[in-house]
């Protein structure tokens, strides 16, 4: 491991902050070459037991699954570019249970790097089906809906000398649900916040924190629950990064929050961070509590989150990899949990096929829905067009 400098403070302060997602990658790669272009075409077959997470029994559905995803980048000077477009095209064994899809994303971002400074400024448009949002997006079950989502973020950074930085970053997300009563809304989060870095192992960071949740979509008359309503949450956090080893690494915050709407309380967040990176094993664990979004009635809930990563390489061309996550609401008795393990083998430089299996739990109100899903799939990519 590197011994860490001014760059690392940067990068761990990034963190810590809503940045814009790929920009960093396609600088590095745009260094060697003003322009580059990466072409990325994932097929898959998958079954599903249960598409929509329906509580009771549901009938499944097999897709035949494409997203082939072009990505470019180009730097001009201190300013870097980046466009990606990717489109997920799915067709569906059973269309009473889940319809075809044809879901797009695009994200288009721009980076200035000076001595001092690194801004950035992205947008992206991306639509995705209920049933492919992670744990943390609480939405309804046994729907075969989507979400579009269109956000525009910003980050700037600022080093005040070889120790010490500064930041800001504000992101603005509009969801839009269809197929499904969820409300569509509007949701604003910033923050502000310092690092110092202590020694070559250590720094410590404090943040200033909100959100605005706004309802953009008109209650329905039929519908007898009650019309989301506003509601805003600021907090404090008080942090520390530490490598405890060349392979071991651990962040940790926490502090209060405060619901100023549509009831006024006191809560608190917080998140722990741990990391390992060894010769064979690469493994993250992640423990956090923070306000975030329930889709499904509306408004900011205090959500608590566990996932573990966990990658081993078999030899130089295999792996296998775990992914687990698990999202918690007591507010609104909601759970949601999904595990998948998968079988990675690269063919050659440009091909690559994987064997996955994977489950999914949701626990609500409305009972508890289960789906088994296992999935075959072959990736072409060309790093370099």
């Amino acid at each position: 491991m590197s011994v860490p400098g001014r760059a690392p403070v940067r990068q761990q302060f990034a963190c810590g902050l809503l940045v814009a997602a790929g920009v960093t990658g396609a600088a590095g790669a745009a260094a060697q070459s003003r322009t580059i272009y990466s072409l990325s075409v994932p097929t898959e077959i998958e079954h599903d037991s249960n598409p929509n997470l329906a509580v009771g029994p549901s009938a499944g559905t097999t897709w035949f699954r494409t997203i082939p995803s072009l990505t470019a980048g180009y730097v001009l000077g201190n300013e870097v570019f980046s466009l990606e477009a990717a489109l997920t095209a799915e067709k569906s064994s059973n269309q009473e249970v889940a319809r075809d899809r044809l879901d797009p994303r695009v994200r288009a971002a721009w980076k200035h790097v000076d001595s001092r400074n690194t801004t950035e400024l992205a947008a992206l448009l991306d639509r995705r089906a209920l049933r492919a949002l992670d744990v943390r997006e609480q939405v309804p079950l046994g729907v075969d809906g989507s979400r579009t989502l269109f956000a525009l973020s910003g980050s700037w950074l600022h080093d005040l000398d070889a120790r010490t930085v500064v930041g800001a970053d504000v992101r603005q997300v509009w969801e839009r649900f269809s197929d499904t009563t969820t409300p569509d809304f509007r949701h604003t989060t910033g923050a502000v916040r310092l690092t110092r870095e202590q020694d070559d192992r250590q720094s410590w960071y404090a943040a200033l924190t909100g959100q605005a949740y706004d309802p953009e979509s008109d209650p329905d008359p039929l519908d007898n629950a009650a019309a989301p309503k506003r509601s805003h949450a600021f907090g404090v956090l008080v942090g520390v990064t530490r490598s405890l080893s060349d392979t071991w690494r651990v962040d940790a915050n926490a502090g209060p929050v405060h619901f100023t709407s549509p009831s006024s309380r006191d809560d608190w967040q917080g998140a722990l961070k741990l990391e390992y990176r060894g010769e064979r094993w690469v493994s993250g664990l992640e423990l956090a509590r923070a306000p975030g979004v329930n889709s499904t009635f509306g408004g900011l809930v205090v959500t608590e989150e566990a996932r573990l990563r966990l990658r081993y390489e078999l030899d130089a061309l295999s792996r296998l990899e775990l992914d687990a996550g698990h999202a918690r609401e007591k507010e609104t008795r909601t759970n949601r949990s999904a595990a998948s393990v998968a079988w990675v083998r690269q063919w050659s430089a440009s091909w690559q096929v994987a064997v996955r299996a994977a489950t999914h739990r949701h626990e609500g109100p409305e009972g508890t829905a289960r789906s088994n899903r296992i999935a075959v799939s072959l990736v072409y990519t060309a790093p370099d067009l």
